[in-house]
Parts: C-alpha cells; structure tokens; sequence
C-alpha cells in the first residue's frame, strides 16, 4: 500500500483545492466524484489537470480523476474525505464493498460523519482493519471560479489556508496512528480526544448561521451582500456568544475540553477579523434556500448540538431558535432532517459508555 498516495472523495472546491495542492507538493492523488455528480467534474476530466490561484499558486496534473470508486481508493492508505456532510452516507456506501486493511478515512470536516461511516461499514458487513477519522475543520477556504484564461483548466480560488488542523479519531485509541499519517500531508497536525469531540468542535455554524439567519433581508435584497464583510455586527456577535456557551455546556457535560472561543464581542469581531482580512475574496452569497451556510451548517451542525444538549440535559435556547427559524425561511424540517444523536446510534448511551465507545470502538 502506497503511504504517499492519496484519494480525495467529492468534486465540489474543496476536493478540487486539495487534490491540486496536494499534487502541487508532490503527492500521488486520486480525485473522485460519485457518478450522480459527474456533470461536475466532467470539465476536470477532460482537462486532467487543475489551476489554483490566491494562497496556493499552480497547476496540477492530477494523477486520476475518476467515479470509479474501486480504483480510485485502491492500494491507497489515506483517503480525504472533501464533500458537504449530507454526502457522508453515499461515500460510505460506494467505499464499503472496495475499502482495504490499512486504510485511513479523513472527513473533512466531519460533523460527526465518523459514526456514519463507521455504521454503514458495520451494517455491511466490512471486516476491514480502516481507520476513521474527522477534522475540526476543511483545510481550506476555496471557491470554484472561471477559468483564467479562456478554455483552461477549473479554477479553484483558495482564500483561505485553515490553522490548526486537528483530528479526532475512531477509535481514538489508535489516535497516534492516523495522525501520524495525516501529518505527512498537512504538517502540525494535531489529535482530539475522539472522533465526535473534533466533529462537535467545528465552528461553520457559528461563523456562518448566526450571521445569515440576523441578515437575511439584506442577503435576499442584494446580488453583492459579503457576509464576512457586512454580515457581522455587535448584536450578531452577541447572538454567535450565546450559541458558543450552550456548545460549551455540551462539552463540559461529556467531559471534553471546550473549544477555545472569544466570549466577549471584541475579542470575536477581533478574530473574525484575523480570519477574514479580505472578506471580499469570498464572494457573495447564492440563494439562502441553497447555500451550505444553511442547507449544511443547520441540519449537520446545529442540530447535532441540539440532539446532544438533550442527550445531556443541557439546554440550548439560542441553537434551537436558529434551527426554528432556518426552518420557517427555507420550508424544510432540518431538526427531522438534521443528523442527530438518535441516528449516528448513540443516543441511549451514558456519558461513560459514549465516552468508553468512542475510545475502543466496541459497544
């Protein structure tokens, strides 16, 4: 098995931002696309190769760029994850029949799509030794632009290298082992204490869901609204404060370490402002009734935090409102169609037992 070879699941930027830049540095990549979304990568295909612009600068020749999930994870030991999270159960369904021992599966980031695989691999029947893993959050901030030059290679447009890459594993107690490996690709990695801590540690849905929900007139009354530009205020702030200290509750219950946020306005604006030092690079919103912000930050983040509050007995005004409201704007039901404690098959578990679960890996 090939330590230096890599597959990237998901055709969308961010797939495409890792598979160039992972080239680009000298890696051996496999990008992937499940055959429902060809159209989308069929330009990539046809091109073989890949242009990034903005943090990264170059053009990668992809060594395959393929829907053939067999070949496209075989003899490889590290496998990205690099797809929206309502992806996570078709991934997990094209990977089981072909995944091989040895193998490491990253979601990037997860939301806690570890235990979806993890209980599709299970339901299927999969003895493989593979490891499963998930990120706090994507490497990357990226969008897909037009080609530089007419006729060219996708362009992908990364705006944003995220800091402090974190891992969290399943099972946990084989930690080491995953980012020892992670590490080659994406120097200074750094363990969680398990899978579900790095899931629930991802902060897209307090930077992006607070700051949409609190502006939506103006989003759905300009073709130019930039939310890291003029989506934040000091009422919004104190809005994305009350979701982080319900979070935090959450992880004080389950005896994981609270992720280090600001909990005063300046010093959130302050950190937005670090992130963000150009909020025009990313573009304005499309759609709120089809824009991740919500469709994923919502069902895949927000609620997971709710259906854990409750699994714990803490109690989450704040989320549960922004989950209400998402609700209304768009017509969807994303508490039923949210990922919840219930569905990822841990909801009857004591603390202790999660907690014990999720470092072993047996229930």
């Amino acid at each position: 098995m090939d330590k230096d070879k890599v597959a990237v699941l998901g055709g969308g930027a961010t797939g495409h931002a890792a598979a160039a830049d992972l080239t680009i540095r000298g890696f051996t990549v496999n990008l992937y696309e499940l055959p429902q979304f060809a159209a989308g990568i069929k330009g990539t295909m046809e091109a073989g190769e890949i242009e990034v612009t903005g943090a990264i600068n170059g053009v990668a020749k992809i060594n395959m760029i393929t829907t053939d999930i067999k070949e496209a994870i075989k003899g490889v030991k590290t496998i990205f994850v690099m797809a929206q999270s309502n992806g996570d159960a078709a991934f997990a369904e094209a990977c089981a029949p072909y995944v091989e021992d040895g193998q490491i599966i990253v979601l990037c980031s997860g939301n806690c799509g570890s235990l979806v695989f993890a209980n599709i691999f299970k339901d299927k029947g999969v003895k493989k030794d593979v490891l499963l893993a998930e990120t706090v959050a994507p490497p990357y901030g990226c969008r897909i632009k037009e080609p530089t030059h007419p006729g060219g290679p996708p362009h992908i447009r990364i705006t944003l290298l995220i800091p402090g890459f974190a891992v969290g594993v399943f099972p946990a107690k084989r930690t080491d082992e995953v980012v020892s490996q992670v590490d080659k690709f994406y120097p200074g990695v750094t363990g969680r204490t398990n899978a579900l801590e790095a899931g629930l540690a991802n902060a897209n849905s307090m930077i992006h869901c607070f700051p949409v929900l609190l502006n939506v007139g103006c989003i759905e009354n300009s073709d130019s609204f930039i939310i890291y530009a003029q989506g934040f205020s000091r009422s919004v702030v104190r809005a994305i404060i009350a979701h982080n200290k319900e979070k935090a509750r959450i992880f004080g219950a389950l005896g994981w370490e609270t992720p280090p946020t600001p909990d005063n306005i300046d010093g959130l604006m302050g950190m937005f402002q670090k992130m963000f030092h150009d909020p025009s690079e990313f573009g304005p919103l499309g759609p709120i009734s089809e824009d991740r912000f919500i469709t994923e930050d919502v069902p895949y983040g927000l609620v997971i935090y709710s259906s854990f509050g409750k699994m714990v007995g803490v109690e989450t005004p704040t989320i549960d409102a922004a989950i209400q409201l998402a609700s209304v704007i768009n017509g969807v039901d994303y508490r039923a169609e949210g990922r919840t404690a219930t569905k990822l098959g841990v909801a009857d578990m004591s603390i202790a037992q999660l907690n014990k679960f999720l470092y072993d890996g047996e229930r």
